[in-house]
């Protein structure tokens, strides 16, 4: 099978339903399904596969259906430097209008961050839950974003890791079908995605990120989720932050009134859609999300939150307690001229390197570090002004960083 993929030739859909079964339960290697995974991704595949591997990935583990616990939203990304910001102030705001949500998150995967990672930088936040644990704060606390366990697509996390350690992180059918069974497993009856394109995304460019995001959407109904799927070009850090804390404060801050403005329209975009989506809203969904921050509803319902799965809620509004890191150094513009554009995924990988992403699929996290871009594109530069501000917990890595951000503005001469 692998050679006929390598050759472009048709593939029976249910060789590849094997072949992950087989590779699940240890009869095939991490090298076939690799070396499956590269060809497909630079061959491509049809739906039939693309289904078919859904199909396999799930028939690992459990998947819910949590119709029953009344409207059920998740709201995911399929990948994008900076994105845990969105998920976590948008789930917030979804719940805050009365729209349960459930979702099994995800972590890090190359250069992105993941909402996993992200919610461990509040003090005792938990996200390794029991699926009961997941069930229950999902019915009694109307919002969960956990990792509950084993026993939802297993394959897919192993999968993830594959992907990590032989660089085929990208690509849009790993990167839709990870998405859709994560969300299909996790039994909300509705999701909203955001599928970014660009620099700053798994997704090469809005056209990759447009057939993700159609992939996902398709996928889901198999499964009958009603599936929001949108392309979003992502060219820079989401809110102009990279790393766990940092993300989860620039989340934080949307909910506090203070938020970055594009970020905050993103928030009300996915979260007022969620309550369209799930029928809790008719219409007018991005205006009710906007109100709810407004009345301080969205904030009150991510302390409660954040507070259910043990973690500090005074961290929402106290960002010291979650960027504990004493060591700041400065990128500066090295010539005065006009910012052409930023590298996000430079930015994105000298984070992986300051600890806040992996370098290997059991690297344990610093949560604190990250990068915070001060100047974007279009923007007008002095020689020596601060570009971005490098949060880091070790001075080599500081180090590490700087060099590896030297290049990621691209200025041109004044």
């Amino acid at each position: 099978m692998l050679e006929r993929t390598r050759r472009g030739e048709v593939i029976d859909p249910a060789d590849i339903t094997a072949l992950v079964g087989a590779w699940t339960t240890g009869a095939a290697s991490d090298a076939q399904m690799a070396a499956w995974c590269a060809t497909a991704g630079i061959r491509g595949a049809s739906y039939e596969v693309e289904k078919a591997l859904a199909e396999g990935l799930l028939a690992g583990g459990d998947r819910l259906e949590l119709a029953s616990l009344g409207p059920t939203t998740d709201i995911r990304s399929t990948g994008g430097v900076g994105d845990s910001a969105l998920i976590f102030a948008a789930s917030a705001v979804a719940a805050a209008l009365g729209v349960i949500v459930a979702s099994t998150g995800a972590r890090g995967l190359s250069f992105t961050g993941g909402i996993l990672d992200a919610l461990e930088a509040i003090p005792g936040m938990r996200v390794d839950v029991t699926l009961e644990e997941y069930v229950l704060q999902a019915r009694n606390f109307g919002i969960v974003i956990a990792e509950p366990g084993d026993r939802l697509v297993p394959g897919e996390r192993r999968l993830a890791d594959l992907r990590e350690s032989t660089a085929t992180a990208e690509g849009d059918t790993l990167v839709a079908v990870s998405a859709a069974v994560r969300a299909v497993s996790g039994g909300s009856t509705t999701v909203v995605v955001e599928a970014p394109g660009g620099s700053g995304g798994l997704l090469a460019d809005i056209e990759h990120a447009a057939v993700a995001a159609a992939l996902i959407t398709r996928l889901g109904a198999d499964w009958h989720r009603r599936v929001h799927a949108e392309a979003t070009l992502r060219a820079v850090p989401l809110a102009g932050v990279a790393g766990p804390g940092l993300e989860i404060v620039a989340g934080a801050s949307v909910l506090l009134g203070e938020g970055d403005p594009h970020l905050v329209d993103r928030v009300a975009a996915l979260a007022g859609r969620a309550a369209e989506e799930s029928g809790v809203l008719d219409a007018g969904g991005a205006d009710a999300a906007r109100a709810t921050i407004a009345d301080g509803r969205a904030l009150a319902t991510a302390e409660r939150w954040v507070e259910a799965q043990g973690g500090d809620p005074a961290a929402l509004s106290e960002p010291d307690l979650i960027l504990t890191c004493l060591l700041k150094r400065e990128v500066v513009a090295p010539h005065a001229g006009s910012v052409d554009h930023v590298d996000a995924a430079g930015i994105g990988t000298a984070v992986r390197w300051l600890g806040g992403g992996r370098l290997d699929p059991d690297q344990v996290l610093d949560h604190a570090v990250g990068v915070q871009m001060l100047v974007g594109p279009g923007e007008s530069v002095e020689a020596g002004q601060t570009l971005a501000i490098v949060h880091a917990s070790d001075d080599w890595l500081a180090g590490r960083a700087e060099e590896l951000l030297g290049d990621a503005w691209v200025i041109t001469s004044a």
